[in-house]
């Protein structure tokens, strides 16, 4: 069941909680234009595996509030502020596209919050030309299109400044990358890989969203990781 915390900013962000109470925390964060829902046809396999899955929906995307402010650092803040305040340490922490970015930075700023790191197909790489944005979609939408247009800049921005700090991730990190068929350049992932001192590149296939093209892989991939990486660590 979905809960709401409050940031000190006002922000309500909504997140879920389920699995073994007692269980190692997995924390889950997804891509642009997605909630927590995405991860729900997986999320049982880690829940049985014996985790306590906590699955959050990033600022501009409902049912979270979309307060107009949109950045990978108010994002990072957002998620920051919640697991401070659920007292939540050494984490594992997956996240995919966006939310993947939004990782990278809490493992870099936040290095006691992540014992492990999981990546799905994303990684700052070079900057790409400025897309055109699409024309707001006439239907009601589940997200706030604002937050849109100010992180696709942001997104083709390349997040330099973060690619400079990955060998600063502390935390033991998985990349999965979706191969030829991703619209994510493979070569940053690799790039990542080779920049963060213990890290793991395993390509999937299935494009950008591996998760939701090749699940089975990817749980065992994740999961198989875990446990070369002892839980009682976390």
């Amino acid at each position: 069941m979905a809960q709401t915390f409050t940031t000190s900013g006002g922000v309500d962000i909504s997140y879920s909680e389920s699995g073994p109470a007692d269980g190692p925390v997995l924390v889950l964060l997804h891509a642009l234009g997605g909630s927590e829902a995405d991860w729900q046809p997986i999320r049982p396999a880690f829940e049985e595996a014996g985790y306590r899955v906590v699955g959050v929906t990033l600022r501009g995307h409902s049912p979270s509030a979309w307060p107009g402010d949109y950045s990978y650092q108010s994002m990072f803040a957002d998620v920051v502020e919640l697991l401070d305040a659920r007292h939540l340490r050494r984490v594992a922490l997956l996240g995919h596209s966006l939310g993947g970015m939004v990782a990278f930075r809490i493992a870099v700023d936040r290095p006691d919050l992540v014992a492990r790191l999981i990546i799905e197909d994303v990684a700052p790489g070079d900057p790409t030309p400025p897309r055109e944005l699409p024309e707001r979609p006439a239907e009601e939408l589940p997200l706030d299109w604002k937050m849109v247009v100010a992180m696709r800049p942001q997104i083709d921005a390349g997040a330099l400044e973060l690619r400079e700090r990955l060998s600063q991730v502390s935390a033991p990190t998985l990349i999965v990358g979706g191969g030829e068929t991703s619209t994510v350049p493979q070569a940053w992932l690799r790039e990542a890989a080779a920049r963060i001192p213990e890290s793991e590149l395993v390509t999937l296939g299935g494009g950008h969203y591996v998760h939701d093209q090749e699940p089975q892989k990817f749980t065992a991939t994740v999961l198989d990781w875990l446990g070369r990486h002892p839980a009682e660590l976390f």
